[in-house]
C-alpha cells in the first residue's frame, strides 16, 4: 500500500480523512480541518464532489466501508505529494493568521488602532 494514496473511511452518514489525507481534504475541498482530531469530515451527500476533485486532480484514493476496501482509483503519484506540500503550506498560513486573531481580540481599542495605522501607514511590509 502506497503512502500516496488518499484514504476515506465511511463512518455512519460522515466520510473521514486522517492527517495528511485529511490536509488534501481541507485544501482542495474547504472543509475544517480539526487540529485535535487531526482529520477532516464531510457528509455523505458531498460525497461525489469529492470524489470527482480527487478525479480531476488524479490523486489516489481508497475508500472504507466497515474497514473493507469498496472502491478505489489510482491517479498519479506525484500528484498527492504536490497537494500535500501545498496544503501543509496553507494550513501553517491560517493557523498563524487564528493565533494572530487570538492576540487581537485580546488587545484595546487603542492597541489596535495603533496596529492598523502601522499596516495601513507601511511599517509593517
Amino acid at each position: 500500500m502506497s503512502c500516496n494514496v488518499l484514504k476515506l473511511y465511511k463512518i455512519g452518514k460522515f466520510y473521514n480523512a486522517y492527517k495528511d489525507d485529511g490536509y488534501i481534504i481541507h485544501e482542495l475541498m474547504g472543509y475544517k480541518f480539526v487540529e485535535y482530531k487531526q482529520s477532516v469530515g464531510f457528509p455523505e451527500s458531498a460525497f461525489s464532489k469529492v470524489i470527482q476533485k480527487l478525479n480531476d486532480e488524479k490523486i489516489s484514493y481508497e475508500i472504507y466501508e466497515k474497514n473493507k476496501v469498496v472502491d478505489k482509483y489510482k491517479g498519479i503519484n506525484k500528484n498527492y505529494q504536490h497537494v500535500l506540500k501545498k496544503a501543509i503550506n496553507n494550513i501553517n498560513v491560517e493557523n498563524r493568521v487564528n493565533r494572530l486573531k487570538e492576540i487581537i481580540d485580546n488587545c484595546s481599542n487603542k492597541e489596535i488602532e495603533k496596529i492598523i495605522e502601522a499596516i495601513e501607514d507601511g511599517r509593517f511590509k
